[in-house]
């Protein structure tokens, strides 16, 4: 069956630099399936022409991409292939951000520095009165994302079309989370139904830090906690409720750790700097 028109398994796999066990996985997954096989032997053949998708394989799993995307972006044509390949690099390139500042933390606390400060300024500001549907929970930090990301989606399932889009959702902490310690957290979602709220705020006075990407990870962002909680201390303040991480969810996503403070002074300057 061989012949100038058709390769060998391993004419083919010397061609693509894979090794023939390889595109038998990604025969099975369906990625790249044999021009023909022998049905008596068993043998595999390939096409030439079959080598630029085989090599496109190869460099995506090099990359990282999992198998199921990879399929994916073979099924897709013109512009839809190449938006699913920069969507991965992108996340590529935020999940890479997110391990260098895990390896900056590891390496001042190897290095018997302090805590590595905030990579962005703590501000203040006027905070609104604001009403939500909230649910208090319990987590570890290992949990800690995922438990966020379902009580989020039923809150925001149960405000409905009240839904305040204004105001962001906020994660509150009453208490410690880390690998051993538990919370207890509340994931508040805002809401315009009043009558129908869990709670609500009175407007006021927060300190808050915008948390790039590349930190929005425990125990990264701890920096952000640390840098709002000494700010709380300075000039006469006090806090005035839990930190709390605010997210905005529109375009672009924002991340921020605030803290609600008291302030001695009667009225206050312009928001700006803490």
């Amino acid at each position: 069956m061989s012949g100038p028109e058709r390769l060998t398994i391993g004419e083919f796999a010397r061609l693509t630099w894979l090794s023939p066990r390889a595109l038998r996985l990604y025969e099975r997954r369906g990625l790249l399936r044999p021009d023909a096989v022998d049905e008596y032997t068993g043998y595999r053949y390939y096409r030439p022409a079959q080598a630029e998708q085989a090599r496109a394989i190869s460099l995506l799993r090099r990359a990282g991409m999992p198998l199921e995307q990879i399929s994916a972006v073979l099924d897709a044509r013109g512009a839809r292939r190449r938006s699913l390949v920069d969507a991965y690099r992108a996340a590529t390139i935020l999940e890479h951000q997110r391990a260098i500042a895990l390896l900056d933390d590891v390496a001042s606390e190897l290095a018997g520095s302090d805590v590595l400060p905030s990579t962005s300024p703590v501000r203040r500001r006027p905070a609104r009165s604001w009403s939500f549907v909230s649910c208090v929970l319990r987590t570890t930090a290992e949990d800690l994302p995922s438990h966020i990301e379902k009580a989020s989606a039923a809150l925001i399932h149960r405000a409905g079309a009240s839904r305040d889009d204004v105001h962001p959702l906020a994660v509150v902490y009453h208490g410690e989370v880390g690998w051993e310690s538990d919370g207890p957290i509340e994931v508040r979602v805002p809401t315009l139904a009043h009558g129908s709220a869990d709670g609500s705020e009175p407007a006021g006075i927060e300190l808050y830090v915008e948390v790039p990407y590349g930190e929005i990870q425990f125990p990264t962002i701890l920096r952000a906690f640390d840098a709002v909680r000494a700010a709380a201390q300075r000039d006469g303040r006090r806090a005035a409720g839990a930190p709390r991480e605010l997210y905005s969810v529109g375009d672009p996503f924002r991340c921020e750790v605030a803290q609600p403070v008291s302030e001695a002074t009667a009225s206050w300057p312009p928001p700006g700097p803490a």
